[in-house]
């Protein structure tokens, strides 16, 4: 049965060939080495630190708390990135004679995708037990492998029950965001409390020093490092035990749950009472002529209903301002803390490309072949898109700036101008960027999959190599001002940025029409590709 829905995927896969994406997987080659040696890097260092018989005391404090960290990662950071991974797509299974417990077998390995970083820490420290004298040897492999391999196991279990909840519960539309909205904002207190120096060593304790019969951390610790074995075992096969429990009554429930019905039957409830939202969808077309002022307003309105993009727009002002809130609780004075409206707008208007401009045709998927067929130019559709995402940044700016102003963060006007002023310096790179993204990395995007990134990881490769030389005019200006201390050479580095900006703009977009007419076929195809079995998020 695994057989055939690997083939079954490896079947639908096909159909994107290398010659269509060589480029895109070089790129991805690169992100994975980037990102991954980052990851092995720290799997070595925990190795080494567990493999010293001088840090034996620190490795009895150490270890539970590291693996608690790991059971953070492991659950938590899917969620606050709103990618779970490689999944089932359940609707393409139901119709076949498949035993649900195959199919939550399957989806039990496929959670591997979310956190292979933690599997890299994981191997690093066994490794180092293995090596350190006191606790490793050959006799000691059932006694160290046997209670990582449960951990792993449990994390796998509670992951799946976890996804499956929060797939059913991101359905309902006033639920999704603010459910999102809560864990993406909590994920961030931890390092709230560490700058505000609040006490949390109590709380710390309770979780990674507790008796191992409490958590399932602390039964790893205890059963690696032999204190003790009956009480750490039973404690840690319960906790599994709950974790498959757990997952498995979770997996039923989205089997028999219907997203589309759900979502349908309140259709005509969320659809009455919105004449202000209809009546903000057409002020393009006060200013701007047809066919752009419609094709704007098509943007508009197909954003704002989705649920991906909306999930990112919210996350723009409300988490982005919490990862960068410590920036202004520390002593003293920065740059960094000088300019943070303009860090958090930045960062806003990166979150919203991965849903917009660096992948402008990724919801329209099949029907993107209307820009085609239609007597308007690509040039034209794509500066619609363009002005839709302008308006979003626009929008999302005033939402970071008026959240700042709520949590009592003093901005002076000049900065908030400075701000506005900066974001739509880099936004004219960062277009120009998306455009030549949208036509020679298209990617297909689900608006009903709240927990699909939009970039794949070619695209988001392309941010990592392209995104520095977006910022570096602007980040030039603010170099010159903090060497000379002057203004006026800070106000005509940023004009000379601007004009600069706008150049590139118009080149990219130059360069991005010519692509498209010449690639529509395979940027078709790209778009109306569907997928197999599993899902990659």
């Amino acid at each position: 049965m695994i057989e055939a829905i690997l083939r079954a995927q490896w079947l639908s896969m096909r159909s994107f060939r290398l010659d269509s994406r060589r480029r895109g997987a070089i790129f991805s080659l690169i992100t994975a080495a980037v990102w991954y040696g980052f990851w092995t890097f720290l799997a070595l260092m925990a190795e080494e630190f567990a493999s010293s018989v001088n840090t034996s005391e620190a490795l009895r404090r150490g270890l539970p708390a590291g693996l608690f960290f790991v059971f953070l990662y492991w659950q938590f950071a899917p969620i606050v990135s709103a990618s779970f991974g490689a999944s089932l797509d359940l609707k393409k299974l139901l119709a076949y004679p498949v035993p649900h417990r195959s199919l939550f077998f399957i989806e039990i390995l496929l959670r591997i995708t979310t956190c292979a970083e933690m599997l890299l820490i994981l191997a690093g420290s066994l490794v180092g037990l293995f090596r350190n004298p006191l606790y490793g040897g050959f006799r000691a492999t059932p006694r160290l492998a046997a209670p990582y391999f449960v951990f792993v196991l449990f994390n796998l279990l509670l992951s799946a029950g976890l996804r499956s909840l929060l797939e059913r519960m991101l359905t309902h539309r006033c639920l999704r965001e603010i459910l999102m909205l809560a864990l993406a904002t909590g994920a961030a207190v931890p390092q709230l409390l560490l700058v505000s120096r609040a006490p949390i060593g109590p709380w710390w304790r309770r979780f990674a020093e507790s008796p191992a019969a409490l958590w399932p951390w602390g039964a790893v610790s205890e059963l690696v490092l032999g204190v003790s074995v009956v009480a750490p075992a039973g404690a840690l096969c319960c906790w599994t035990a709950a974790a498959w429990v757990f997952g498995r009554w979770q997996f039923e429930r989205s089997l028999r749950h219907d997203a589309q019905a759900a979502a349908s039957a309140r259709a005509g409830a969320n659809g009455r009472g919105r004449w202000w939202m209809d009546a903000m969808y057409r002020i393009p077309s006060i200013f701007l002529p047809d066919p752009v002022a419609v094709m704007v307003e098509k943007e508009l309105r197909s954003l704002s209903r989705t649920p991906r993009f909306r999930l990112v727009f919210i996350m723009g002002f409300s988490f982005g301002l919490v990862v960068w809130l410590p920036i202004v609780m520390g002593r003293g004075s920065s740059v960094l803390a000088d300019n943070f409206l303009t860090v958090v707008s930045v960062y806003a208007l990166t979150l919203l490309g991965q849903v917009s401009y660096l992948n402008a045709f990724g919801f329209d998927r099949a029907s993107a072949q209307v820009y085609f067929s239609m007597p308007v130019s690509v040039g034209k559709s794509l500066a619609a898109k363009n002005l839709a995402a302008t308006f979003f940044i626009l929008f999302e700016m005033l939402a970071v700036t008026a959240a700042c102003l709520v949590v009592h963060i003093a901005i002076a006007p000049a900065k908030i101008v400075e701000a506005f002023a900066v974001t739509a310096i880099v936004g004219s790179y960062l277009l120009g960027i998306g455009n030549l993204s949208s036509v020679h990395f298209p990617r297909a995007m689900n608006p009903e999959r709240v927990s699909q990134g939009g970039a794949a990881s070619r695209l988001q490769a392309l941010i990592f190599v392209f995104y520095p030389l977006a910022l570096l005019p602007v980040f030039l200006a603010f170099w010159a001002r903090y060497v000379f201390n002057s203004n006026v050479i800070f106000y005509l580095i940023l004009t000379f940025a601007a004009v600069l900006g706008a150049v590139f703009y118009w080149i990219a977009m130059e360069s991005a029409v010519r692509a498209a007419t010449r690639r529509r076929e395979k940027i078709l195809m790209e778009l109306s590709r569907g997928e197999g079995p599993v899902a990659t998020e």
